[in-house]
């Protein structure tokens, strides 16, 4: 499955919050899980021109009483990394979110070292909440953990 090799592949895991790759056993309980619950919507990344899929990219935790959901991104194929797609897919994703969902905001948790997905959240209207800030283990080593935040206002005068 290419989600778990996507997952497994150590540029990826290190910015996944838990602590090891699922196993395809844990990755088949989360998606029938998934399948179970309406507070989640997940989507793969595909290129149109050839159908390959080459990452993931959804909205988890969503809250329509608060009108906010959380919302993360995987580019697994390495050759398509650093190529735009994830900007692309993201500006779409909150398109989604905004106006087909009516939600009011979209968070995103990442590591404070991951400087590309920072630049890219800041590109995209994503502003740091400085608030909200915690330190988890990661491979034995506490790592920071940063919450940007998009408000649907926000994302609107931006794309007007």
């Amino acid at each position: 499955n290419s989600i778990l090799r996507w997952r497994a592949d150590p540029a990826v895991a290190d910015q996944m919050f838990s602590e090891r790759p699922p196993t395809r056993e844990e990755h088949e309980a989360w998606f029938a899980k998934l399948q179970a619950e309406d507070r989640r919507r997940e989507f793969v990344i595909v290129i149109c021109e050839t159908g390959q899929g080459v990452g993931t990219i959804g909205l988890s935790n969503i809250d329509r009483q608060h009108g906010e959901a959380e919302y993360g991104i995987l580019i697994g194929e390495r050759e398509w990394r650093g190529r735009g797609l994830s900007r692309k897919a993201s500006e779409l994703i909150l398109e989604y979110a905004f106006k087909e969902l009516n939600l009011k905001t979209v968070i995103c948790r990442l590591f404070a070292d991951n400087a590309r997905a920072r630049t890219l959240y800041a590109r995209l209207g994503f502003v740091q909440d400085p608030a909200v800030t915690e330190v988890c283990s990661k491979n034995n080593a506490p790592r920071t953990v940063i919450t940007m935040r998009i408000s649907r206002d926000a994302w609107m005068r931006k794309n007007e």
